[in-house]
Parts: C-alpha cells; structure tokens; sequence
C-alpha cells in the first residue's frame, strides 16, 4: 500500500513538473525561428515535459530502492546459478512438457552482510541512473532545439555523454549484480553440497551496442555542427 501511494504521489508532482516545464519552454521559445514550425516547438516542447516526468519517476524510484534496501527485513539475490540444474516437478506435471529444469533461482536471505546489500542496492541503482542521465540530455536537446539551435554543440556533448553512460551502467550493472551473487554465495553454508557456483556473469552485449549507434549519431551532429558552422562563415 505504501508503494502505491509513494508512486501516485511522485506521478502527480511528476505529471505537474512536466506540464510546467512544456508550458514555460512554449512561452519562453522564440516565436519566429528559421526551420523551426509550430508542430515542431509542441512535439519538442512535449518530449521535454516528458522527459521531466521519466527523470522524476526514476528519482523516485531510485529513492525508494535505497529506503528498501537499507529497512531491515530479507534481502533478494536474483539470477543465483545453480551447479546443477533441478527439475521442476510442477512444471513436469503437465502432459505436454518432457523435462523441465531450472539453472537460475532467486534466494531470499535473512540478515544479509553489508557487502551483499551495497553490490545488490549498486546493481540495480545504475539502471535507475542510466534513465535520469538519458531523461536530463533530453530536456537539454528540447531547449536548445526550441532555441533553433539544432546542431549547437550542446548536441554532440550531450550524445556521448550518453554513450557513456549507457556503456558505463550496462556494464558496471551486470558487474555489479554478479559480485552480490558470489557475496551471497560466500555467505550461505556451503559445506554440504556447493548448491550454487562461485562467481557467475549474465552478460548482455546490448549496452556495447547502444553506445556504439549513440556515438556514431554524436559524430553525425559533430558533423553536422561544422557544416553549419562554415556555412555561416560563407554567407
């Protein structure tokens, strides 16, 4: 319940936030910019809003992870790998299914350590982070398109620095959730039968990726600023 009502609050001040932020760059926009039409300075003006009302709901986000995170109580590591895959008998059971396993499971812990709670509250801020960074280069771009200044060298900037993030938090993310595993893994009773292995990654290849197209379209709008800037000179 409390969720619910910490998210309907940060909607409302976000869905305030956006409506001011589109209102006040529509006013304080030059009316007569060469290039620039009307449904261009809406459309631009709205992603700015919406980029006020993402960046504030991640926030949001970002703020209850850590309260959760640091309240007593259990402690979720997700994508725990097994040493040996088990059946799943309730998966079995239906008719249709020969054989059903499962290699990752999610452990609860109770009283987990420090370190497990930091890496696991680290893993999944970045994320979190990633959508701020991404929302605030947003709102710099709409203003400084309203400006008419749509290869000003805001945009390139603005681009990799995007690009780096997007490489810096995919990465540093799935890093980050791999070693509150293997704390986790230290800190369970392995005596026995050695349940889960030592030290596991899930790489995701998509960040390299994203930052890869990001930076080409930088070098585009780099491009881009040059073309216009000589242009300029020409005239």
């Amino acid at each position: 319940m409390l969720e619910l009502v910490s998210f309907v609050a940060a909607l409302a001040v976000g869905l305030l936030a956006a409506v001011t932020t589109t209102a006040v760059l529509l006013r304080r926009a030059p009316k007569e910019v060469p290039g620039v039409h009307r449904s261009d300075r809406f459309g631009t003006a709205f992603v700015a809003g919406g980029a006020v009302l993402v960046g504030i709901l991640s926030l949001a986000s970002g703020i209850g992870t850590v309260i959760s995170a640091l309240t007593p109580g259990p402690t979720t590591i997700t994508g725990m790998e097994r040493n040996e895959p088990a059946p799943d008998e309730a998966l079995e059971a239906f008719p249709r299914i020969d054989e059903a396993v499962s290699r990752y499971v999610d452990v609860t812990m109770t009283d987990a350590p420090a370190s497990v709670i930091g890496w696991q509250l680290t893993a999944d801020l970045l994320p979190i982070l990633l959508t701020v960074i991404v929302s605030a280069a947003a709102l710099w771009l709409a203003i400084g398109m309203l400006q008419g200044r749509p290869f000003a060298k805001r945009f390139p900037v603005a681009l990799v620095i995007v690009a780096g993030a997007v490489m810096v938090c995919g990465v540093f993310s799935q890093l980050a959730a791999a070693i509150a595993r293997a704390e986790a893994n230290m800190f369970i009773d392995q005596a026995a039968d050695m349940p889960f292995a030592l030290f596991s990654v899930q790489v995701d290849p998509a960040p390299f990726g994203w930052a890869l197209a990001i930076g080409l379209v930088a070098g585009a709008f780099q491009i881009g600023t040059r073309m216009q800037h000589d242009t300029k000179g020409l005239v």
